[in-house]
């Protein structure tokens, strides 16, 4: 088992950047920059940084698109001991507010906008006690802000050993990031991690993918989700890969990119990847350079997982991870066969122990057994920020995190996830996994997303309802659904309430927002 490293964020982008300085490191809209430019455009952002009083622990808010200026504030940011946290590009005023309160950030760097929201006018408008300095990373003209070039002339006063010294200062168990959660089921925590945990994290990554410098990362993800930040973006910079920030998400330009610029790494979420497969015309585009990527942020069948490897012929690994473990803390190996990869998210990475845990007494489950999946070792965030009661309830005295994740692991070590606990419903006395009942639905060719979620009776507690989305021209009846469960589970199993519906709510991320259907679904049943 290879040792872990005693390493911070900073100290890791400069092996790399002494060892690859000549490569491509970066590329976005036919802008490429070395790893050399990388390190000496981060370094003179670093020193603004400093000038604007910026040091090792202050905490300074990211509000960007997946882009260059975001990469270049983040690596300036870790190589001082700043605490980067990053904020999703689709916040609302309120929301944005509600989290830059709850991280105590100082400063906010934000550009243009995202979608129907532009940054500099919900910036204008924030009235925050705390907040000393905004300023402004995109390209387009935003009056009234400090731009990214006049931060980089700022720092001009600060020395070279000024800068020294503070790199210097940051050590491996200082806080690196707050990455906050999903929120699929209430509002989102900010988990804070360490640059150990981080980079020791990325290390477990590019072990996992076989990452070599020749490798290209299609970022698909928004770089402010773990799975992203860790997975793809740090992941190719610390192995002196290319980061590849494609125009947008939409699937034809991820086609186009794949074919245009030869992307060797594809992560994505099971959303994406249904999106990608739904084109029907992926034997239009030249996506040979592909060689691997992971699933991960959401639940998935079986036979979707073979579909996509199939579809796309490269080698997708399938792999569990959290924002409070870091990012993946399971992955399948690169050379695991089909059945492996597709039921199940592999093995515990390295210097890192797993445990089922029994959701009543608390001990830990034999093999075969589900229970509620837990993790120690390096990656298990330090806690979540401002919020020792919801901390001291997800990590145990003993250091095991608790998941949230049902699952059990097999005969060969290997995890299978069968649920959130949150999601589990309990009809009755009855523990019913939604996943057992989705799976069985979503393999209808009718079908084309399927959650089930606990609703209330007086009776039972809860009653299972079924959302379903039907695929274009599709018809199916309630009675249907419920036959199709009837016939292989239990009869408690049978969901009481089957709704047809246009489309189930996400997260920012990709996930089921199961709070949102939840209420959804109340409303609709008259519940």
């Amino acid at each position: 088992m290879p040792e872990l490293r005693n390493i911070t964020l900073g100290e890791l982008f400069s092996e790399v950047c002494t060892r690859f300085e000549n490569r491509i490191a970066v590329e976005y809209m036919g802008e490429k920059v070395t790893y050399a430019q990388l390190d000496e455009r981060t370094d003179r952002i670093a020193r603004g940084l400093l000038a604007l009083g910026i040091e090792k622990g202050t905490r300074a808010a990211i509000w960007g698109n997946d882009r260059t200026n975001t990469l270049y504030c983040l690596l300036a940011m870790v190589k001082i001991g700043a605490v980067a946290v990053m904020l999703g590009t689709s916040l609302q005023q309120s929301e944005l507010e509600g989290l830059m309160v709850l991280s105590e950030a100082e400063y906010i760097f934000f550009d243009e906008g995202f979608r129907d929201t532009s940054f500099p006018e919900v910036c204008r408008q924030m009235e925050l006690p705390m907040l000393k300095e905004m300023c402004y990373i995109g390209t387009e003209p935003a009056e009234g802000f400090r731009t990214l070039a006049e931060l980089e002339t700022l720092g001009e006063s600060v020395s070279d050993e000024a800068l020294a010294e503070a790199k210097a200062a940051v050590k491996p168990t200082d806080t690196d990031m707050i990455i906050f959660t999903s929120g699929t089921t209430s509002a989102s925590k900010g988990v804070l991690t360490t640059h150990f945990s981080r980079a020791n994290n990325v290390l477990a990554h590019i072990k996992a993918l076989r990452v070599t410098e020749n490798d290209k990362f299609c970022v698909a993800i928004p770089m402010f989700h773990c799975f992203s930040l860790t997975g793809s973006v740090l992941s190719a910079i610390m192995s002196g890969a290319c980061v590849y920030f494609p125009n947008n998400r939409r699937t034809k330009t991820l086609f186009e990119a794949i074919e245009r610029d030869k992307i060797t790494v594809l992560h994505a979420v099971p959303t994406l990847f249904s999106a990608m497969l739904a084109r029907n015309n992926t034997g239009e585009y030249d996506i040979s350079s592909l060689r691997t990527g992971v699933i991960g942020g959401a639940t998935y069948p079986p036979e979707f997982f073979k579909r996509i490897s199939s579809e796309l012929n490269y080698n997708l690994l399938s792999s569990l991870g959290q924002t409070e473990a870091t990012a993946g803390f399971t992955f399948c190996d690169y050379d695991d066969p089909m059945e492996i990869k597709a039921n199940t998210v592999g093995r515990f990475i390295d210097n890192t122990e797993g445990m089922i845990r029994n959701i009543n007494t608390g001990e830990p489950q034999p093999v075969g057994e589900i229970g509620e999946i837990c993790v120690r070792g390096y990656g298990v965030m330090q806690g979540y920020v401002n919020a020792p009661e919801i901390t001291a309830e997800t990590l145990m005295p003993d250091g095991w995190l608790r998941t949230g994740d049902m699952g059990f692991i097999d005969e060969n070590n290997c995890l299978h996830i069968t649920g959130r606990l949150k999601d589990m419903i309990i009809r009755g006395g009855e523990n019913i996994s939604p996943a057992e009942i989705e799976q069985l639905i979503i393999e209808d060719a009718r079908c084309s997303e399927v959650k089930a979620v606990a609703v209330p009776d007086e009776h039972y507690g809860e009653e299972i309802c079924l959302c379903i989305v039907l695929k274009d021209g599709q018809i199916m009846t309630e009675d249907e659904a419920r036959d199709i469960v009837r016939d292989k589970l239990a009869y408690f199993k049978v969901p009481r309430y089957v709704l047809f519906v246009e489309s189930i709510p996400k997260t920012n991320s990709g996930k089921v927002a199961i709070g949102k259907l939840k209420e959804l679904a109340k409303t609709a049943l008259g519940l």
